[in-house]
């Protein structure tokens, strides 16, 4: 009895029942496992997720410096827009559409960028890169009041890089009356800068070429773009009138004139227009544009007026 009762003060009170865990080893495996596929899946997702980030930021910074490299080729000189009418309805209507956006600068580069690419194309410009004209800046102004015409140009300044290569700067002065109206034309304002951008690229001998001849190239220029005042240059009924004499055709003749003739003369010679530009660079004589064709405008102009006349 004794040894019974001693026997079960040792006894626990509870009794011990070991507990089967057949998961011990596997189990801890099992777990590790599913923990490193986690972590491991976690990772992967937050690898992906980055890589999403990066791509796109990478795109987004490749898209900013493409934008910007557009933006500084076509920037070849320095560009200021002048709104002197600010107090006026045009001048309200300029701030408003053409200054706060931009946009007039723009239209100053695609403009430029069309005469530019017309009268110097890229393997003009190579082979003969010191024929072309330098410009260092445009100023667009707004003027106060209503000009003669749409468009004034004139030169700010000038002077000579070392080498002897000059540079200038212009202003294109657009009158207010293309703004006055509340449906106005808007391409009639491109039309307008393009012409002044015309005249900015274009040589002049010197500022001794007839003024006459000087807008009469504007003017082809400007109807090769589409901004025609009306249909003369291509395709027009009306025939240029052919004068002998001293070869001075383009006196007192209006630029849709001239620049029907100068149509003439790049139709018979292709790539003219070029050719005259780079002969006024710093010259001008009566004959220079019969030299650049090869045969006395007059001639030709009596030509092809005959031959449009019998092919009626």
């Amino acid at each position: 009895m004794e040894e019974e009762d001693k026997h079960s003060h040792l006894r626990p009170l509870i009794p011990f029942t070991p507990i089967s865990t057949p998961i011990t080893t596997q189990s801890l495996q099992n777990k590790h496992q599913h923990y490193d596929y986690n972590t491991h899946k976690n990772a992967k997702q937050f690898v992906s997720d980055n890589n999403i980030i990066i791509r796109i930021l990478l795109l987004l910074l490749i898209a900013i410096i493409s934008i910007w490299a557009n933006y500084e080729a076509s920037k070849t000189f320095h560009i200021t827009i002048v709104n002197d009418a600010q107090d006026s309805t045009a001048g309200r209507r300029f701030a408003l559409s053409y200054v706060s956006n931009d946009k007039a600068t723009r239209i100053v580069q695609n403009t430029s960028s069309f005469v530019e690419h017309f009268l110097y194309p890229n393997n003009y410009r190579n082979n003969k890169i010191n024929l072309k004209k330098h410009i260092d800046s445009v100023t667009l102004r707004l003027a106060r009041r209503n000009l003669n015409a749409t468009a004034i140009v004139y030169t700010a300044g000038n002077h000579r890089h070392g080498g002897g290569k000059s540079s200038n700067s212009y202003v294109i002065e657009i009158s207010p009356m293309l703004l006055e109206d509340k449906e106005y034309n808007k391409m009639a304002i491109v039309g307008a800068v393009l012409r002044g951008m015309a005249h900015v690229w274009l040589w002049d001998g010197g500022s001794r070429a007839p003024p006459e001849l000087v807008d009469g190239m504007v003017e082809y220029v400007a109807e090769l773009a589409g901004f025609r005042r009306e249909v003369v240059a291509i395709g027009g009924s009306e025939l240029p009138e052919c004068e002998g004499g001293l070869g001075w055709w383009w006196e007192d003749k209006d630029p849709r004139h001239v620049a029907r003739l100068l149509y003439y003369c790049e139709k018979y010679k292709k790539g003219f227009i070029q050719r005259l530009n780079e002969a006024l660079m710093d010259t001008w004589h009566d004959r220079v544009m019969d030299e650049v064709l090869g045969m006395p405008v007059m001639k030709l102009c009596g030509l092809h007026n005959a031959s449009w006349v019998g092919s009626i």
